[in-house]
């Protein structure tokens, strides 16, 4: 038997939790900017993306010593908690000076959230069956991404995005009543981040470094469909938020569909390298083609947003299962460091997209970034398959 009963029923438990989180953060992940914006303006919404990032990179590298003190469970409940009242807060408030730091709470304490789930997947995980398991993991959470959109979308056909906020918030509250299953799990002291350490540690193994920058490329990749995507569909080819959740739910039926027959062929027999290339090209490709499509026929620009996913599907679950193979549970700091990749990438995209717009136009953030993505290729090809 793979897995332990008793590790299979909690596995299983988790999944669901997983999958209620994941649909809190999903309803209102494309809609963050431009509910921003009514209240900033557009310029500054990257600027708010950027300290958002800041903050939560200062919050992830003291976050192992948040795990000592506390124990995984309690760490995980108290964030899980501000997240809910974070949720709810932003649903209700309607003045700018409360709106902000709730926000920047929020983004901080949602990406501490989804380390500690790495740290649970981690411990249900075994390096032969790897893949396996966080193929199911990603699939729950991408499953209830997927309609997410679609029904962020009929809902602003309706209320406004404040009431997104207070759907969310009530995932969420679901999930942290729900979480104290968890609290008898046991877990051993990790050790406190050290960052040079882990540097060193990094740069002294080739793999590593690859899937690093890989997911930097990837993290950069997600900033700007998250947020310069949306606005640029809304506000500049003057698609509605229905049209816009029916694009952005076909996209992601990407991730439902391929992510755990993804980890499946790369435990099993392709290996992760191969994989990886043949996703950064398809994702490079459709990312160039956004900025450079001219019309605003509704079929065309679906099976060009599709087929960005298509490729960011095969290498989200690919460079996770490679990076897994090489670490575990214990190693919280590399974990850690792992996942300031997306911090430091939500800060780097948007500083960029800054200095892209203030020379030309909105759709040459696309094209940008789709030429950094085939850089990914060079990556790729670098690493040695794990099978």
């Amino acid at each position: 038997m793979e897995i332990k009963q008793k590790t299979k029923i909690r596995l299983r438990l988790f999944l669901l939790f997983a999958f209620f989180l994941a649909a809190s953060n999903a309803l209102t992940a494309y809609i963050q900017s431009s509910y921003l914006s009514q209240f900033f303006g557009q310029k500054y919404v990257g600027w708010i993306f950027i300290f958002a990032y800041f903050l939560t990179l200062l919050a992830i590298n003291n976050f192992t010593s948040l795990i000592n003190k506390l124990k995984i469970f309690k760490a995980s409940f108290l964030i899980i908690s501000g997240l809910t009242i974070c949720l709810f807060a932003l649903a209700f408030a309607s003045q700018p000076l409360i709106i902000l730091p709730f926000f920047l709470l929020y983004i901080v304490l949602l990406n501490l959230v989804w380390i500690a789930f790495d740290i649970y997947v981690e411990y249900f995980s075994r390096d032969e069956i790897t893949g396996r398991v966080r193929g199911l993991y990603l699939t729950s959470c991408h499953l209830a991404w997927l309609g997410s959109p679609i029904t962020s979308g009929w809902i602003l056909q309706t209320f406004d995005y404040r009431f997104l906020f207070l759907i969310s918030g009530f995932l969420a509250f679901f999930v942290c009543l729900s979480f104290f299953r968890f609290n008898k799990l046991s877990f051993d002291h990790f050790t406190s981040l050290n960052l040079p350490l882990a540097l060193k540690k990094i740069a002294q193994n080739p793999p590593l470094k690859a899937i690093f920058a890989i997911t930097f490329l990837l993290q950069s990749f997600y900033c700007v469909m998250v947020v310069y995507l949306p606005i640029y569909l809304h506000q500049y080819l003057g698609f509605s938020w229905q049209q816009i959740g029916v694009i952005f739910t076909a996209m992601l039926l990407n991730f439902v569909l391929l992510t755990y027959p993804a980890g499946w062929l790369a435990d099993k027999y392709l290996g992760e390298k191969e994989m990886l290339t043949i996703g950064f090209l398809i994702m490079g490709l459709a990312t160039l083609s956004i900025g450079l499509i001219k019309t605003s026929n509704f079929g065309i620009w679906l099976i060009t947003i599709f087929l960005t996913r298509l490729g960011a599907s095969l290498v989200d679950i690919l460079k996770d299962s490679y990076f897994f193979k090489h670490v575990d549970a214990h190693d919280a700091q590399i974990i850690n460091l792992f996942r300031n990749t997306t911090s430091l990438a939500y800060i780097f995209t948007p500083l960029l997209a800054t200095i892209v717009l203030s020379f030309f136009g909105y759709q040459y953030i696309f094209i940008i970034t789709g030429l950094l993505i085939f850089s990914g290729l060079y990556f790729s090809l670098t690493l040695k398959d794990t099978r």
